[in-house]
């Protein structure tokens, strides 16, 4: 599986699932190994339960509401979905996600982390088009001030992170909350970061062969 962000406020996480199986042959090789891991398969987006549960929705051409007549778009080919993939997540009801970059996958459990580095149009309330509510997966909406300037949304953003079960199933929770350290506990510094471990914005990511978590900020 390869998987992908969209990285724009209230955009998806997608998978993508290869047609060709994995040849152990191939790990050092390269680009030499050719593009035959990424030139078939299907492509997913992500759907984030409230309940800490989540699926993986196939955007496949006639399947899951995505057919020529759709209210959102008019799916005439597996083509038009791939290039319309925001238009096909927003079809199957996919979770708009705060800024969804960098991902990486722990060696040692499986766990796959995800940076939503913010989203300032994020809202607790009366959402529009480009304004999504707060929810299960991304649930923060508060004003962060800065000397005289206040921003409001997910203003630090949040890493996230799940465990495939083999099935395009999935469980999720929520791993680190970004904040200053001197944050409101209750609203913005929910994860209780200190002076020595504080951070905004996750946007690059990656799990170490021991498994530790290194974290860029953007």
């Amino acid at each position: 599986s390869v998987y992908m962000g969209d990285d724009s406020r209230g955009e998806y996480i997608y998978k993508f699932v290869s047609d060709a199986l994995w040849d152990a042959a191939d790990a050092t090789k390269g680009t030499a190994a050719g593009d035959k891991y990424l030139d078939k398969g299907t492509l997913y987006v992500g759907k984030f339960k409230a309940d800490g549960s989540g699926e993986w929705v196939a955007l496949v051409h006639g399947q899951n509401g995505l057919t020529d007549d759709n209210s959102v778009f008019p799916f005439t080919s597996q083509a038009a979905v791939l290039v319309a993939a925001r238009l096909a997540g927003d079809a199957v009801g996919a979770t708009k996600m705060d800024r969804p970059e960098w991902c990486t996958v722990n060696p040692l459990t499986g766990e796959v982390y995800f940076t939503l580095t913010n989203n300032s149009r994020r809202v607790a309330a009366s959402p529009s088009s480009s304004s999504p509510l707060v929810d299960a997966a991304n649930p923060r909406y508060y004003e962060d001030s800065n000397g005289a300037a206040t921003s409001k949304g997910n203003v630090n953003g949040h890493i996230i992170r799940w465990r495939e079960d083999g099935s395009n199933k999935f469980t999720w929770d929520i791993y680190l909350f970004g904040a200053q350290a001197d944050a409101d506990l209750n609203n913005v510094n929910v994860s209780g970061l200190s002076a020595n471990n504080d951070f905004s914005s996750p946007d690059g990511i990656y799990a170490d062969p021991r498994g530790v978590l290194w974290i860029q900020t953007d």
